[in-house]
């Protein structure tokens, strides 16, 4: 609220006046010396609070200062800023930024990373990712002519992290690190701000790149074409090839409805935490509409190369992963974070490669019971553990900082 000298209302002589037993004098307003005053500018008289003859402020700044939109945020400049380059020019630098985010081909000089604009280009990471796909795919049917499915495989996944500067890779690494090793919140950040690998990560790593490369040779092996190249066509696509397009879009398309319905937890301690928290304070510009058009481009891939029920598996299959990913890190983060995002991808790409290559006809639901009873009991017996403790007032351990 602007003092009430800046707008020329002597409150506080008023109030002595009347607390006095006197009349209130209306105040003469003075011209400061040296001419007349500008249009549109008021000059307030002395009032007590040291206001002279010469304040003068602006009839916008008061009305600014009286609205309490004196001074805007980053956030409201750069809308600002958005509107006035027009729809055409922000959206292509926010297509630009995607790119420049997600891989490592050269982008025009006048493209940022601003996390603005990052936060708009959600909508483009299942684009992008279908391109990165197609990069994928050139590799494997080119490899496809002259070696095997399971080198093929290598040859393609080697051209990705390349392509990609193995982003969403590192992010894997880092939250099979964290959540595997810490405890609390404050743990899980903290190992995950650290640079170097533990056995989590390495395990874990090892594993997702033997099991990607055994999936794209099953599922090149299953459906190849002349010379074990894919099969292309609309709508009937088969082979590996069209398998990494539709899954590298898919997978980037939980990025957007994981940051629309989720907080983003802003780890203060990490060198980019003043980066990141523009996502926790601008979530506004991602929009429904964007997440909207980045789950129908994701849609619409799927669909444009594959048959119908393979292609709903895939999108089944991503938005229930996208879904448990979102409740997850909820409970263990509050929210959801860069390197948490970037493993969803990860691991989202191989439930997809996993629901492709499915032999549905084969599926005995005995042993999947007993699986889901193995993977229960520990959560079973977790449950029982804290109502004993519960009700013998036993109180639980704090837990160590690492």
């Amino acid at each position: 609220m602007a003092p009430n000298n800046a707008l020329g209302n002597p409150t506080a002589a008023r109030l002595r006046a009347a607390a006095e037993g006197r009349p209130a004098k209306s105040p003469r307003r003075r011209r400061a010396s040296g001419g007349s005053q500008p249009d549109g500018v008021r000059v307030a008289s002395s009032d007590g609070f040291g206001a002279g003859a010469t304040s003068m402020i602006d009839r916008s700044e008061v009305a600014a200062r009286g609205t309490g939109t004196a001074k805007r945020t980053p956030l409201d400049e750069f809308e600002a800023a958005a509107r006035a380059d027009g729809l055409v020019a922000s959206e292509l630098r926010s297509f630009w930024t995607c790119v420049m985010f997600l891989t490592r081909l050269p982008c025009p000089g006048w493209c940022d990373h601003h996390p603005g604009y990052l936060m708009r280009s959600m909508a483009h990471f299942p684009l992008i990712g279908a391109l990165i796909g197609a990069w994928a795919a050139a590799f494997y049917d080119a490899a496809a002519s002259l070696w095997p499915p399971l080198v093929a495989a290598a040859v393609s996944m080697a051209g990705t992290l390349w392509l990609t500067g193995c982003f969403h890779e590192d992010g894997l690494c880092d939250t099979l690190d964290g959540f595997g090793g810490g405890w609390t919140k404050s743990q899980i950040l903290k190992i995950m701000r650290d640079s170097r690998n533990g056995s989590y990560a390495t395990m874990g790593g090892c594993m997702w790149v033997v099991a990607k490369a055994a999936l794209l040779a099953e599922l090149g092996r299953g459906a190849a074409g002349a010379g074990g190249a894919s099969v292309w066509a609309v709508g009937g696509s088969a082979g590996a090839g069209p398998c990494l397009v539709v899954a590298q879009c898919v997978a980037r398309a939980s990025a957007a409805p994981l940051i629309y319905c989720y907080a983003y937890v802003v780890d203060d301690e990490d060198a980019k935490g003043e980066y990141y928290n523009w996502f926790g304070e601008s979530r506004r510009l991602l929009g429904l509409r964007r997440v909207l058009v980045a789950l129908a481009t994701a849609a619409a891939v799927a669909h444009a190369l594959l048959p119908a029920a393979a292609a709903n598996r895939a999108l089944l299959v991503a938005a229930g992963g996208t879904a448990v990913a979102g409740e997850y890190g909820r409970s263990v983060l509050g929210g959801v974070m860069g390197d948490f995002l970037g493993a969803t991808i990860c691991v989202l790409e191989l439930a997809i490669y996993l629901a492709l290559g499915a032999d549905t006809t084969r599926a005995d639901p005995r042993p999947l019971l007993r699986l889901a009873l193995v993977v229960a009991l520990p959560q079973l017996y977790g449950g029982w553990r804290r109502w004993y403790e519960r009700r013998q007032g036993i109180a639980a351990p704090p837990p160590q900082d690492c």
